[in-house]
């Protein structure tokens, strides 16, 4: 969503920015990456990420029950003037979006629309979450033709808009533009990998197949594994720290225009992370996706793989990635510009 918001200011479009704080130190490093203005009302005090499935509930249904006996604090501290809310993807704070924005009488925009695995346990509970927030949006940004179709097929109640691309290419645009210090890049040829979703990190024989894959990587070539909290706890939690390869270098999160440098100088990606599919295909780098299932199908006709936990995938991967050259970029035109330009028609105002 950061490059829509920088959309709107350079637009003076006014907008109200709520931060649900699930990922507080997060959002505070894209703040200042991106150039965007403090929140206007943060809904978690505590400023630090939510890193355990536990707390990640507690958040949750702690809003969720404030929001839905206290309709009057919606109205005067989230939405005091109404307009239309504009939610992403398919996180918690996706849903929580949704609920507040409906319950304080507000129109919903989803961005990133349509996107579907069609299996509701794979990935859980973002498949679940994708389906509540679609049915009950007003409007909703489809980031390719395939999603749209799905949109179309599920006979959604709101506006089904086609955008040529997701918001992350503005993202990535907008990093092409900054000078970024490359000090933190290796010399030598490297991989890079990262592993955070829910349905991965909390199955102990899943997460133990991901250190066994990154060990066997960093027996051949400089990798280094980008953690995140919810990961680091998850890895102690299963005792599955001590396991990784002391080959391996592993960094905590770093800020977004870092982590692009880095993602752009490696030679491949092993990751499960949705925006580092795109990331991957945009930047034309081969990605093993390391998921049962794809809601995305970013570079998967070029570059990128499903890996569904399968050895065999994975070798197979790791030996043809030796063998070819990297693919050219991919530009798209501005989605996040195509998006403010139908929001503003949706509402009725000008340019």
């Amino acid at each position: 969503m950061a490059p829509v918001m920088r959309e709107l200011r350079l637009k003076d479009i006014p907008f109200r920015y709520i931060d649900s704080g699930q990922h507080a130190a997060i959002t505070h490093g894209l703040r200042r990456v991106f150039d965007l203005p403090q929140p206007d009302i943060s809904l978690h005090k505590i400023k630090k990420d939510i890193t355990s499935t536990e707390e990640a509930i507690r958040w949750y249904l702690r809003l969720l029950w404030k929001s839905q006996f206290d309709r009057n604090w919606l109205r005067r501290e989230l939405f005091p003037e109404g307009g239309i809310c504009l939610i992403h993807g398919d996180t918690l704070s996706t849903l929580l979006g949704l609920h507040m924005a409906r319950r304080a009488g507000v129109k919903v925009a989803h961005v990133e629309s349509g996107l579907r695995s069609f299996n509701s346990l794979d990935p859980f509970p973002e498949e679940l979450i994708r389906i509540a927030c679609m049915k009950r949006a007003d409007l909703l940004f489809a980031p390719s033709r395939e999603a749209e179709k799905n949109l179309r097929a599920m006979d959604v109640r709101g506006q089904v808009i086609h955008v040529e691309g997701n918001t992350v290419a503005d993202s990535l645009a907008w990093m092409r533009d900054k000078v970024i210090s490359t000090k933190h890049i290796p010399q030598n040829p490297f991989a890079l990998a990262t592993c955070h979703r829910l349905e991965t990190i909390t199955n102990r024989h899943r997460l133990g197949q991901v250190v066994k894959l990154f060990n066997q990587v960093a027996e051949t070539m400089q990798l280094i594994f980008i953690v995140h909290g919810p990961t680091k706890h998850y890895l102690k939690f299963h005792r599955l720290a001590q396991k990784l390869s002391s080959a391996i270098e592993v960094k905590d999160l770093m800020d977004y225009d870092q982590f692009i440098t880095l993602l752009s100088s490696a030679q491949f990606i092993l990751s499960d992370g949705g925006s580092i599919q795109e990331e991957s295909a945009l930047l034309g780098k081969p990605c093993l996706i390391l998921r049962n299932k794809t809601e995305r199908q970013d570079g998967l006709d070029r570059r990128a793989v499903l890996w569904k936990f399968d050895e065999c995938v994975s070798e197979k991967f790791l030996i043809e990635v030796s063998r070819k050259k990297m693919t050219e970029q991919t530009r798209l035109a501005s989605p996040s510009e195509q998006i403010i330009r139908h929001l503003l028609d949706f509402i009725g105002k000008p340019e």
